[in-house]
């Protein structure tokens, strides 16, 4: 029955995910072809694809810092499934399913359901302060002295690295709202930094990825490239903070069209805006489904090298052994 359920479960997610793709515009990839010769297209677009995939690599890591400074130790490949079951489980319909899988497989791999919440808690609240401190490097230019609230973030995300106690009492107080359990233990000062340190440079790395699409749309290299690392990272932090919109589908191109405008045309800044929602998609897939897989080699080679101990003949010496003398 287990291996029944997790085999249905990888079908809906592997279907959900084909039916994410092919609702993509994939027309924007012939497009882009139209502008540039094909090999220096195909290798911008490569640098794109790597661009956001070394980017979530990024933010898998600061989430790992926080998983792993709220309790025990837990190994590399376990760390890896807990978080990129979620990470796939996100393509199904309704937050609910992707939720009680993650919530199930964290707790097989060791991790109680309170110290799932605060990761996600603690890691929420960095990623979107984070997120809005880059987004001012589209916002200035955008908004012009509007851009003010921004610097809100930036503030505080300041006030975290000389108070990181700060993010684990406001984690605990959401979770008390919530009424939700929080985990035993509290992040430490330098875990809070290390993951801020990480989460800031997956917004950066990820945000490269907008602009050898800008720069195939007719964008200014040298001007371009701090407004599109500013501008992927303000438009995704405004559709993670548009939680009523699954995976802030929309409001992200929204954002991000209005910000390219000040070096793009928009019908030019539209097509940048669907292309980098493909590159997105086909990244995330790609590499929560290598590592998912390698993962599970990984697991498994363990688990087939240390056998559990009850499954072992009894010692020569052992109180139960035939052999032993009344």
């Amino acid at each position: 029955m287990k291996r029944a359920l997790v085999a249905a479960f990888a079908v809906a997610v592997a279907v959900a995910i084909g039916w994410t793709m092919s609702r993509l515009d994939w027309s924007v990839v012939g497009v882009l072809f139209a502008r540039r010769d094909p090999g220096q297209m195909a290798l911008l677009l490569s640098g794109s694809l790597l661009a956001s995939t070394a980017g979530l690599s990024l933010g898998f890591l600061a989430w790992r810092v926080v998983l792993l400074e709220l309790g025990p130790p837990v190994s590399g490949p376990r760390v890896v499934r807990i978080f990129f079951v979620g990470f796939l489980s996100k393509y199904l319909p309704g937050r609910v399913p992707g939720m009680v899988a993650t919530a199930k497989v964290a707790s097989v791999n060791g991790i109680t359901f309170g110290r799932l919440m605060t990761t996600a808690a603690l890691v929420m609240s960095l990623v979107l302060l984070s997120g809005f401190t880059v987004g001012l490097l589209a916002g200035v230019q955008l908004l012009g002295a509007r851009a003010a609230w921004l610097g809100g973030a930036a503030v505080l995300i300041v006030l975290v690295l000389v108070r990181p106690q700060l993010v684990n009492q406001g984690s605990a107080l959401l979770l008390r709202l919530l009424r939700r359990p929080a985990a035993a233990k509290a992040a430490s000062v330098r875990g809070v930094r290390l993951a801020v340190a990480w989460q800031s440079a997956s917004w950066v790395v990820t945000g490269l990825h907008l602009w050898p699409l800008a720069v195939a749309m007719g964008a200014p290299p040298s001007r371009s490239l701090l407004l599109c690392v500013g501008a992927f990272t303000l438009a995704t932090s405004v559709g993670i903070a548009a939680v009523f919109i699954p995976d802030g589908i929309g409001v992200r191109e929204a954002v991000l069209t209005a910000a390219l405008t000040v070096v793009l045309p928009a019908p030019a800044a539209a097509v940048v805006a669907l292309a980098s929602r493909l590159i997105s998609t086909v990244s995330e897939v790609l590499l929560g489904a290598a590592a998912l897989a390698t993962a599970e080699y990984l697991i498994r080679r363990r688990e087939r090298a240390d056998p559990p101990a009850w499954s072992s003949p009894p010692s020569p010496t052992s109180p139960t052994s035939p052999t032993c003398p009344p």
